[in-house]
């Protein structure tokens, strides 16, 4: 074999490799397995420089929501059951995943105070992009869904993963596999270092109660995920097309798939593929506590978090725990218990009448006063991936370092408004970018809402 023939087999195998991690991540979409088929099948020998032509990379900076849901049918009105911020960080070569608590108390665009969880069911992908970016101040357009049955076919088809089950997890573990599948027919023997299935897999990202918080079910997840990613780089290639076909009827996008392997060789440019994590809202800036008739909820300071996530994406600054404000964190508490009193009083409301349930559903009393019902969000037709627009540049903010402004250290941006042009674009020779938006000031008697 030639050294030329060599040396595009090492690096097919890498690229294919980075495409089906983002099957997982950020590049599995709709028409992607039919891309990937030509150029292993179509172009028998191509050259390096032409390979390096027909890819871009992505300039800046790329948020992608990554939404698992759990329903069957990807149309079926539904709550989002986990949420992770994907970022191509193409300024500092790196990949962020920053986890979303499903439970956080936001203002859902139209509908009022709920779980961010709840955004999906009650206006689908659209309404959950559009409660982030109001709430974190953060450009975020593309989204991934994918539902759990899909996560499953995935892990059993590379084999499963190996996964470090602890002795306190391996009950409710089981427990869960049962409820889930009506019957347990596949049971975790014992704890310590094992291979899982998928249905075991999914399970163990998924328990909930008896094994930990909120926090420690979203370090399971993107556990998970890395396993998944670890496995994929170490399988043949000639299983990735099984993969991707396997994994379409699972998942919905509005990512071009011409994107999509953009953002796969932006990746493989990188020269490190480890990925920087983040929770949002931090345990120290949040408090969890039973609210109105929502049941169990994270009360945050909004600002303060919206601030550390825009450092963390667009600055690559790692939160601090010295500069937190906890006497901000306090007044925006103390505004939540007023506006509770004032609620419960209004609607005769005992607190003691909502008691949480499985999966975050909240049970009634028979004394409590049934809360107002929200429409579901149901589909007109199947999500799909829009045709390519020209100058669509969502999403990709490059930082402002060359501006020459002094940037605060923990600044609030506004929502970054969207490029005129592409930078997607290949007849372009020059690099257009665009800069963030300076933070708004924060105090400790800022309003809630108020952007």
């Amino acid at each position: 074999m030639s050294k030329k023939k060599k040396k595009w087999s090492t690096t097919k195998k890498v690229v294919l490799s980075l495409l089906a991690v983002l099957v997982i991540l950020v590049g599995t979409v709709l028409g992607f397995y039919q891309h990937v088929k030509n150029k292993i099948y179509i172009e028998k020998e191509p050259s390096i420089s032409k390979s390096d032509t027909e890819f871009q990379e992505v300039k800046g900076i790329t948020n992608v929501l990554l939404i698992g849901v759990d329903a069957r049918d990807l149309d079926e009105p539904c709550r989002s059951d986990s949420m992770i911020i994907a970022t191509i960080d193409n300024n500092n070569k790196k990949v962020k995943l920053t986890s979303l608590f499903r439970d956080t108390l936001v203002d859902i665009p139209g509908h009022g105070e709920a779980k961010l969880n709840s955004a999906y069911m009650l206006g689908g992908p659209e309404l959950l992009l559009e409660t982030v970016k109001e709430t974190y101040n953060i450009s975020i357009d593309k989204y991934i869904i994918i539902n759990f049955w899909g996560f499953e076919a995935i892990v059993d088809y590379i084999g499963g993963i190996e996964v470090d089950v602890k002795d306190y997890q391996l009950e409710e573990l089981n427990k869960y596999i049962g409820e889930s599948t009506g019957g347990n027919d596949c049971p975790v023997e014992e704890a310590g270092v094992q291979t899982l299935n998928g249905k075991q897999a999914l399970s163990y990202a998924r328990i909930r109660y008896n094994v930990g918080d909120e926090y420690e079910r979203t370090d399971r997840q993107r556990e998970v995920i890395f396993k998944v990613v670890e496995k994929l780089q170490n399988t043949k290639p000639s299983k990735y097309l099984g993969i991707m076909n396997t994994m379409l009827e699972y998942i919905r996008t509005n990512i071009d798939p011409l994107e999509a392997l953009n953002m796969a060789y932006t990746i493989y440019k990188f020269p490190s593929l480890e990925m920087e994590q983040l929770q949002i809202p931090l345990v120290a800036l949040s408090e969890t506590r039973n609210y109105k008739e929502l049941g169990s909820v994270f009360l945050m300071d909004r600002l303060q978090n919206a601030s550390i996530l825009y450092n963390f994406i667009y600055e690559n600054i790692y939160p601090n725990e010295e500069q937190f404000d906890y006497d901000s964190l306090k007044t925006e508490l103390q505004k939540y218990a007023n506006q509770e009193s004032v609620y419960n009083k209004m609607y005769d409301i005992n607190p003691n009448d909502y008691i949480e349930a499985q999966d975050g559903e909240v049970k009634r009393g028979n004394n409590s006063m049934e809360a107002p019902q929200e429409p579901n969000y149901v589909p007109n037709e199947p999500i799909s991936a829009p045709e390519e627009e020209a100058g669509d540049n969502s999403g990709q903010v490059p930082p402002n370092e060359d501006s020459g402004e002094n940037i605060p250290s923990t600044p609030v941006p506004e929502v970054p408004k969207e490029p005129s042009e592409g930078t997607g674009d290949s007849n372009s020779g020059t690099e257009e970018t665009e800069t963030p938006s300076e933070g708004v000031e924060q105090g400790v008697n800022d309003n809630l809402n108020g952007n």
